[in-house]
């Protein structure tokens, strides 16, 4: 997906489920099963940001055999995925802040939930108290849709009718278009969630695309999204760490191209026609969420950022 085309389609085109990239169907269902897993894991901590049953059922029989044994799973996270470590928690993080921003757009009417990207992601499956009324689009890959549908089968899991997929090649299709193949409406408002997706965009790449896309909904919209901090924001004593994960992206052929500070992510939103509702540093989020939550697992480094956005 890194193809240098124009238009929406180009531009989202380089939207991933995961942090990492893949290519074919079965990298990107591993990269779909390592978040999955992650979530899994984090079933066991005493504090969780997100209770998430179906987490160990959506992941491969592989990672679940690794989840089961848990001198596998330790040697899982700590040494075969060490240079994911540092993003774990931020997954976890990032995938709450979503949650939260639907839930607080469904208190004020917004019916109709985008998820780009959205690999084994699990809240239409859990959230049965939104879903329905709450309709939810999930965007991905037809090859991961459908690894999705035989696990949700092979599992028992009751799909609810608020779930729509929308099969999408975001290299040849926006958004928009996947969505009007959909009981998607696009006179009536949507929340959009982008997680693990704006750091292998260009800045140029991502207003594009947040213009089609702020063009394409209604009025009173909104947009979710995380980000890596511009070295001046980051903590300097995380600047190694840093170092480390972009060179383990980048091994696996997805070097991260942007970075930010609150303030330009604002800027850029608000060019591409958004207004901001809230930006903030992953570390503050953490903070939040631990006096919400009690002692989180471990630490998120100064690296990440969360924003919301409403047209």
């Amino acid at each position: 997906m890194e193809t240098q085309e124009t238009g929406t389609g180009a531009s989202v085109g380089r939207l991933r489920s995961a942090s990492v990239m893949s290519k074919g169907r079965r990298q990107r269902a591993s990269t779909a099963d390592l978040v999955a897993a992650a979530r899994a894991r984090h079933q066991r901590d005493r504090v969780r940001l997100l209770d998430d049953p179906y987490a160990f059922s959506l992941t491969s029989p592989s990672l679940r055999r690794v989840l089961r044994f848990r001198p596998a799973g330790w040697f899982m996270a700590n040494w075969a995925l060490r240079g994911l470590k540092p993003v774990i928690l931020g997954l976890l993080i990032r995938a709450r802040y979503a949650e939260q921003a639907v839930e607080s757009a469904f208190r004020d009417g917004i019916r109709q939930y985008v998820i780009v990207g959205a690999g084994l992601d699990s809240f239409a499956l859990r959230r049965t108290e939104l879903v329905p009324p709450l309709e939810v689009f999930e965007i991905d890959r037809p090859a991961m849709q459908e690894v999705k549908r035989e696990r949700i089968d092979a599992a028992g899991i009751w799909a609810p009718p608020g779930l729509h997929f929308a099969p999408a090649d975001l290299e040849r299709t926006s958004v928009m278009e996947a969505l009007s193949h959909s009981p998607f409406d696009p006179g009536r408002p949507a929340i959009l969630s982008f997680l693990g997706v704006t750091y292998y965009l260009t800045p140029g790449t991502l207003t594009e695309s947040a213009r089609s896309i702020a063009a394409g909904v209604a009025p009173g919209s909104r947009l979710v999204l995380d980000y890596m901090l511009d070295e001046a924001s980051a903590w300097p004593e995380h600047r190694k760490m840093r170092a480390q994960l972009e060179e383990y992206v980048a091994q696996r052929g997805e070097p991260m191209k942007s970075e930010y500070g609150l303030a330009a992510m604002s800027d850029l939103l608000a060019d591409a026609g958004f207004r901001t509702l809230e930006a903030i540093t992953m570390m503050d989020l953490a903070e939040r969420y631990a006096e919400e939550r009690g002692p989180l697992p471990f630490e998120t480094p100064g690296l990440f950022a969360c924003g919301l956005f409403g047209k």
